[in-house]
């Protein structure tokens, strides 16, 4: 097995936005960025990019919502690094509204539907189509989830980790409402901070730590132009819980570095 005395930590949905941001502040940190996105000519030239500002970061393909990839992935890290130590599900979609465009196993399925998605400009939860729920649970829940099932064990048996799933004040069920009609989007990430949940409880007295942050409102692809807040300043937030001392807060929802109701 490899020797390598850098901690490592494997990024999904990389490379651009917010993931991109956390690549390069946690390379800062001295740490080995794993960088992950489906599209390999996007994560490459991202991966070269940091490489060219002095960040060590290793491309690979990962959809998070094909078990083969996540497979795949798990087997490149172990054999090119021999552990895993910070792991961030920073993947997601909204596909509410056609915020996010389909791509990779999710984008094949839905073109394989009877009739056209419609997508729901300012629908609610009584009128979304099930297979936007569908398809945003296999993301942004399911997704993540696969990736814990992969990653965690091996922190466990190093009793080291930090997982941070990033996820959004909209997935809160204190005071939830239905008025930001993205509801596949809300019912996706209230999803993922159950996982978020029973997987630290799963962690608890093992030195690893799975907690949900969420980054806030930024500008991005996703966030749109019109968000107050930067790349950087939302990649802070999850950068500070990945790299947490020991000792520190698990099974929790954090927003700027605070935390927040489930």
């Amino acid at each position: 097995m490899p020797k390598i005395h850098k901690r490592v930590a494997v990024i999904t949905g990389a490379d651009r936005g917010i993931g991109f941001e956390v690549c390069r502040q946690l390379g800062k940190l001295g740490y080995q960025a794993v960088l992950t996105a489906p599209d390999p000519a996007k994560g490459k030239e991202a991966a070269k990019k940091l490489l060219r500002e002095g960040i060590e970061a290793a491309y690979h393909a990962l959809d998070v919502a094909n078990e083969r990839h996540v497979r795949k992935l798990r087997e490149f890290v172990l054999k090119k690094f021999g552990r895993v130590d910070v792991l961030v599900n920073n993947a997601g979609v909204m596909f509410d509204a056609g915020r996010s465009k389909p791509e990779g196993r999710v984008g094949r399925w839905i073109k394989t539907l009877p009739k056209k998605m419609d997508f729901g400009e300012g629908q609610g939860i009584l009128e979304v189509g099930i297979d936007i729920v569908r398809a945003s649970v296999e993301v942004n829940t399911l997704g993540a989830l696969r990736m814990c099932q992969a990653f965690i064990p091996l922190m466990i048996k190093a009793r080291y980790g930090r997982v941070v799933n990033v996820s959004s004040s909209l997935g809160q069920l204190n005071g939830m409402t239905d008025e930001d009609r993205v509801p596949a989007y809300q019912l996706s990430k209230a999803a993922l901070n159950a996982v978020t949940l029973m997987a630290a409880d799963d962690c608890r007295d093992k030195n690893v730590t799975v907690n949900s942050v969420c980054p806030g409102w930024t500008r991005t692809s996703l966030g749109g132009p019109r968000a107050p807040q930067s790349v950087g300043e939302a990649a802070e937030n999850i950068v500070w819980m990945a790299n947490y001392p020991d000792g520190g807060p698990t099974g929790e929802f954090f927003r700027d570095k605070k935390a927040i109701e489930w």
